[in-house]
């Protein structure tokens, strides 16, 4: 049985790798229609940027089907051998420990490269000190966040029969719960200060009034001391919520463009899309559960592995992502209705030039290659292809 699963997973990253390859030969045919909206220079960076995410994508795919054979070949048994002592929920939390230690040296590499292509194209503009401190913080925030919610799963999968329906419950509890103390997360990594444009921040507010939003502030943070793309976001749940302006935004942006990008974003609340992706992250994490909670015994025998908690939950983590590539088209199709709703909310409080200058240029900023097929568009971008944003923008009266 362990060999059906990797011929699985080994079918779902050759289509992903086929889909990366021809989505490279996608960018060299369409840049030679020449660009939009960038000038030829940034057009090209633009393309060859692409081309190096697109390999990138290739070789994590690469990476994620050998650590599938080198946990089923035989890694699981290893780990359970030596760490497996009894049913407790510490011997099985140093198995999980054990597990997601060697898939991080096993991927870390690749973050390495990732954050190397993005020096080479003028995004990290941090030392390799910082990032390997990042790291560090991650690990250590992992540890603690991350020891609580596999010990709380651990339990109810060894104390309860129909333990899936708990453990869904508590899992979707333990996401709102994160996204509740985001903005306090995110303070370990950046600092944030209050916007002291008073024009711009009254600006803000008064579009926050018209869809009836209520934050705790409005905040610029460093973002440029690690990456010099342009970005801004709501955070938080309740009375958390924070407006969150990256001073690369900022320094790039003219006030009325701001404007139209943080009126698409409070499109999303208006629209109600929180509670919609909500809705959207419960059901997967109640489709994952429904299948990892009835494994059959005899998929553990043919490993040589008790079916504990532990063995459960780095099943599911494994094909956790086979699951997410199957319902990726369904899930991005109703994410990109959304950007499009929200785009026309933004249009309404700031206008529809502004907001399109501002998409312009964060694409143009961030090395963004303008066009896509549609079968990688499809499968991948919860976000429509700026053309087509771009495109409705203009048929909007």
């Amino acid at each position: 049985m362990g060999n059906y699963l990797i011929t699985v997973f080994g079918i779902c990253v050759a289509i992903k790798i086929l889909l990366e390859i021809k989505e490279v030969l996608f960018v060299k045919d369409s840049f030679t229609e020449g660009p939009v909206f960038m000038s030829l220079g940034e057009y090209k960076d633009a393309a060859i940027y692409a081309i190096y995410k697109h390999t990138l994508n290739i070789f994590e795919a690469l990476i994620s089907l050998f650590i599938v054979v080198f946990w089923l070949s035989g890694g699981f048994f290893i780990i359970n051998f030596l760490f497996f002592k009894s049913e407790s929920i510490i011997s099985e939390l140093g198995i999980l420990l054990m597990f997601f230690g060697v898939n991080y040296l096993f991927t870390l590499p690749l973050s390495v490269w990732s954050k190397h292509i993005d020096k080479k194209f003028g995004f990290n503009v941090s030392s390799w000190k910082i990032f390997f401190i990042d790291e560090v913080k991650k690990i250590i925030l992992f540890l603690i966040f991350g020891g609580l919610f596999f010990a709380g799963l651990i339990y109810f999968i060894e104390n309860f029969e129909n333990w899936w329906i708990i453990g869904f419950v508590f899992s979707f509890l333990f996401v709102i719960a994160i996204n509740l103390f985001y903005p306090f997360l995110a303070m370990i990594f950046n600092k944030f200060t209050l916007l002291e444009d008073e024009e711009l921040k009254n600006n803000i507010e008064e579009m926050m009034q018209k869809v009836g939003f209520k934050s705790n502030g409005i905040y610029v943070m460093d973002a440029s001391k690690r990456d010099t793309r342009l970005n801004a976001y709501f955070a938080g749940v309740g009375k958390s919520k924070r407006v969150v302006l990256f001073d690369t935004l900022l320094n790039k942006l003219s006030k009325k463009e701001i404007l139209a990008v943080l009126g698409h974003e409070l499109g999303h609340f208006k629209n109600k899309d929180i509670l919609k992706n909500i809705s959207l992250v419960g059901l997967m994490l109640f489709i994952l559960f429904a299948i990892f909670g009835n494994l059959p015994d005899s998929l553990f025998k043919s490993l040589n592995i008790p079916k504990s908690g532990a063995n459960i939950i780095m099943l599911a983590i494994l094909f956790s992502e086979v699951i997410f590539f199957i319902l990726s088209p369904i899930i991005n199709l109703v994410s990109r209705n959304n950007e499009f709703k929200a785009d026309e909310v933004g249009s309404e409080l700031v206008d529809k030039k502004a907001l399109a200058s501002a998409l312009k240029k964060l694409v143009s900023e961030n090395k963004h290659y303008p066009k896509v097929s549609k079968i990688y568009s499809l499968i991948y971008y919860t976000h429509p292809p700026i053309i087509e944003r771009l495109k409705r923008l203009e048929e909007k009266v």
